[in-house]
């Protein structure tokens, strides 16, 4: 149960100001002061000095003129006895205090509310008493003009405004009511549509009765009650104290209305008791409440009172409501108490007498037709269209489903289960079972589990795509699912495939797409962004406003996919990152409700922030690598700035080669490089897929190009960073998959130029190599970056930055004895560089526990924990636990002792 979203600050504790034909408006912070100061000025005006009145009986006096003006309009401008409530609707009282003679105390409460009638009419009210009409008049514009920007009150000011622009053509000293008859037929429909009661009170009260009747027709819709039309006015009156049916409401209602009015009247009158009534209505609203009908109730109430301020005032302006019953403030009450947040706590009853019924088994269905299939997808209206089908035919099911990843074709599927209403749950298959499979197994397995599907369960192929365009068995696979749907009329099937994967199965196998029916799904729009979103906060038992659905749908849109992080899959992240901010805000037990100021201005998909060039010119080392890559930036600006000015370009290609040894920051530069692209707008995410050999060739025929395509997908609007390539094209086994991996990816890579950066990266001359081994590799990647082994220096600083990072600090003397084992160590196409840096760190974190650990408890032999011989041939006595400083110090000791045999530096390179 939920309150509409525009009324949901009516249940905070904020400023608000609530015109109920408005809505609830918060009230800017110091708005009011600021119009404060505006009557201020305006009551000192040079033009007022000697405009007062003695007569104000809620103003200081001597009152200027001009305040006792705003008084008067302060009380019209919220409409003729119309509610205005929330916790600051107290307008004069706010806005004049320090003019009042005896001002009340200022209530903050929500359910406070009034409704005044207000006799001020344009052109002026109290301002009549100035000797010069036209200054007058001039003035009582300029106190419409000072309460600019109270939102609620702004439609029928700015229409006020508008009279005052354009005047009626009429002698401005005439007596105030007759001066007021020519202004208000003076003004257009527009003005009168936002301030009706310049149609005079008739005209008003048939404004008031027409919403009236359309207000409690729509609440007896949701909220029936036994009270005939005519009955519920009569009430209404009674309980305002008329003593008759007004003659004004034969023209207002009509003349049959009034006739039924005057002759149920008298005997309504006489068993009338308005406490009983006011009850009745106040169930009544709270009914039409949960039903869900907030609004309607509202306008009732709201034209209600505005019914009985004008009978009231008849034959004059509708006037401060006399004491009536109109339950006003205690709907205001229960809206609060229905819908506000509030603690829960567990009853024990309900876990001790929980009983675990068990649902009615469902008699399986014969095939097709079992059941009434109610389609929980979103934004995918084809595919509803078609399962909606499915629930009322009774042929079986020959469905394909094509669409990107992430659009719900699996959930498709299982929704075609659940209608079929079978006694087994679907059986999946994917392409890999049948991949690299002996055409004579695959085919076995197939008929098998067609056999086993036919008139029992749902068969689901994922991947019906990939399996017809294995170049291995792929054309005979096709052919024989072909046969076996002829073969088994009793067979339900459902395939799934990529976006464009039934044209490659046409190319394969035309005549077995005759057989299926091809539903498509698509990307999905900003509503179904916010379904899906909306449905993630639920199963966090948190719910969202509107505008925050509506961020959540935008912010959802523009989402760079990062690898499988697409389509549907974006609604559970982001709601996770949200709701958890959310609940660390909320009081335990209370709603969690996601604001639109809690939805992050950017969903990052990929892991890293921050100014990753700045993070790249901060790394040791590298000189050469950053002065290319701040020429590869510089002319991607110099791109953008000549597309902006209208220049076509062709965009450039960005793939590279990076060479170099182990541990030189190949893979750290290739993850910088994806964000610093992501922040120049090159790439869509900037995220980095790591990949080797083993990640796109295959074991068996037919492997190689679905799984480079895959990893290809995973890394668009990325960079693909293929380490070791070189291995690509060195198996020495005849047949080998890797010029088919590399083929592929060569045309991956031109067809994805515009998202994606793939990175080869490895030894110097094995690279050449790589590059010479097909004809198209070469001019794909025109960058190469040679990563320089580190000196001895910069392995040193790696050292140090790398334990700081680990939270140590060295110790004086441990810089040197790095530097001295890296002199002894052989520079080899192995060397390790930073790996070797990283690796020495953790050796040397661990004999410093070693050697703390001794020192705080020698062994019982006399040698200490680390097996170090004891100092003078004495053990070590037992001392007190090392302070903080010397639990994060490493000292020369800690380094392993491989002086004397350096190889054994080889043992850390990798």
């Amino acid at each position: 149960m939920r309150l509409p979203e525009h009324l949901e600050l009516l249940l905070t504790d904020e400023p608000v100001l609530d015109v109920y034909s408005y809505g609830p408006w918060r009230v800017p912070d110091g708005l009011f002061e600021e119009i404060g100061a505006r009557i201020d000025a305006l009551a000192g005006d040079p033009r007022c000095a000697e405009l007062t009145t003695d007569e104000h009986k809620l103003l200081t006096l001597p009152a200027p003129l001009v305040v006792a003006e705003i008084f008067g309009i302060l009380a019209f401008l919220p409409g003729g006895g119309a509610i205005k409530g929330g916790s600051w609707s107290q307008l004069p009282e706010r806005l004049l205090r320090r003019h009042m003679v005896n001002p009340g105390p200022l209530s903050t409460r929500m359910t406070r509310w009034d409704a005044p009638g207000g006799r001020w009419r344009p052109p002026v009210d109290w301002l009549v008493e100035a000797p010069d009409r036209e200054l007058a008049i001039e003035l009582a514009r300029d106190c419409l003009a000072v309460l600019e920007g109270i939102e609620p009150l702004e439609q029928r000011r700015t229409a006020l405004l508008r009279l005052y622009d354009d005047p009626p053509a009429c002698e401005v000293n005439l007596p105030k009511m007759e001066l007021r008859e020519n202004w208000h037929a003076h003004a257009d429909d527009e003005i009168l549509a936002a301030v009706p009661e310049l149609l005079g009170p008739v005209g008003y009260l048939e404004w008031v009765c027409s919403g009236l009747l359309a207000a409690h027709e729509a609440l007896t819709a949701v909220a029936p009650r036994e009270e005939p039309v005519e009955v519920h006015l009569i009430h209404l009156m009674l309980q305002g104290s008329i003593e008759q049916v007004p003659g004004e409401l034969a023209a207002a209602l009509g003349p049959d209305m009034y006739g039924e009015l005057n002759a149920r009247f008298p005997v309504e009158r006489r068993g009338f008791k308005p406490g009983p009534w006011q009850e009745q209505t106040r169930a009544w609203l709270v009914r039409a409440l949960v039903a869900g009908a907030a609004d309607a109730c509202r306008a009732w109430l709201d034209m209600a009172m505005r019914f009985v301020a004008i009978l009231q005032g008849l034959p004059g302006d509708p006037w401060f409501p006399k004491p009536e019953w109109i339950p006003v403030g205690q709907f205001q009450t229960d809206l609060r108490r229905l819908f506000a947040p509030r603690r829960r706590v567990v009853n024990p009853l309900t876990a001790r007498l929980k009983t675990a019924a068990e649902p009615a088994a469902e008699e399986p269905g014969a095939a097709a037709g079992g059941g009434e299939l109610v389609s929980t997808l979103v934004g995918q209206p084809e595919v509803s269209a078609v399962l909606a089908e499915i629930g009322e035919q009774r042929e079986p099911v020959r469905l394909l489903l094509a669409g990107p990843d992430g659009t719900g074709k699996r959930d498709a599927a299982q929704e075609v289960s659940k209608v079929l209403r079978m006694g087994r749950d679907p059986l999946w298959l994917t392409d890999n079972l049948f991949a690299g499979q002996r055409l004579s197994d695959a085919v076995a397995k197939l008929h098998a589990d067609a056999r086993d599907c036919a008139h029992e369960r749902l068969l689901v192929i994922e991947g019906l795509d990939d399996i017809a365009t294995d170049p291995g068995n792929g054309e005979a696979l096709t052919e024989e699912l072909h046969r076996l749907l002829a073969v088994h009329p009793d067979l339900n099937l459902v395939a799934l495939c990529d976006e464009g994967g039934d044209e490659r199965i046409r190319q394969v196998n035309p005549a077995l797409l005759q057989r299926l029916r091809i539903a498509r799904t698509r990307p999905f729009t900003a509503e179904g962004h916010a379904e899906l979103f909306r449905r993630a906060l639920r199963r966090h038992g948190a719910r969202a406003t509107r505008q925050a659905l509506a961020a959540a749908a935008r912010l959802q849109e523009a989402a760079p996919p990062a690898q499988t992080l697409r389509n549907a899959r974006l609604a559970p992240h982001l709601a996770d990152l949200v709701v958890a901010a959310v609940r660390e805000r909320t009081e335990p037990g209370a709603e969690l409700v996601v604001r639109q100021r809690d939805i992050p201005a950017t969903l990052e998909t990929a892991p890293g922030a921050g100014d990753a060039l700045a993070e790249l010119n901060g790394l040791i080392g590298l000189e050469t690598v950053k002065n290319e890559i701040a020429l590869l930036v510089a002319s991607t600006r110099a791109e953008q700035l000549r597309s902006e000015s209208g220049l076509s370009l062709t965009a450039p290609t960005r793939h590279m080669v990076f060479t170099g040894n182990p541990g030189t920051g190949k893979t750290m530069v290739a993850r910088l490089l994806g964000r610093i692209y992501k922040q120049l707008g090159v790439l869509s995410s900037g995220h980095l897929v790591e990949a080797s050999r083993a990640h796109l060739v295959g074991e068996y025929i037919g492997q190689t190009a679905p799984r480079t395509r895959r990893l290809v997908e995973r890394a668009l609007g990325g960079v693909l960073f293929i380490d070791e390539a070189y291995t690509l094209t060195q198996s020495p086994l005849r047949g080998d998959y890797g010029h088919e991996a590399i083929a592929e990816l060569v045309k991956l890579m031109e067809d994805h130029r515009d998202d994606l950066i793939v990175i080869v990266a490895g030894y110097e001359r094995e690279m050449a190599e790589f590059l010479a081994a097909n004809p198209g590799l070469d001019s794909r990647f025109p960058k190469q970056l040679h990563f320089p082994d580190y000196s001895d220096d910069e392995l040193v600083a790696v050292f140090e930055q790398l334990a700081a990072a680990d939270g140590f600090r060295l110790a004086p003397g441990v810089p040197d004895r790095l530097r001295a084992m890296l002199r002894r160590a052989p520079r080899g196409p192995s060397f390790g560089n930073g790996r070797l840096m990283r690796n020495l760190l953790d050796l040397a974190v661990a004999n410093q526990a070693q050697r703390l650990a001794a020192h705080v408890a020698p062994a019982a032999n006399g040698r200490s924990a680390n097996g170090k011989a004891p100092v003078n041939g004495k053990a070590p006595a037992k001392g007190k636990a090392p302070g903080k400083r010397q639990l994060v110090t490493l000292t020369a000791e800690d380094l392993p002792e491989i002086f004397d045999h350096p190889e054994e530096l080889f043992g850390l390179y990798l």
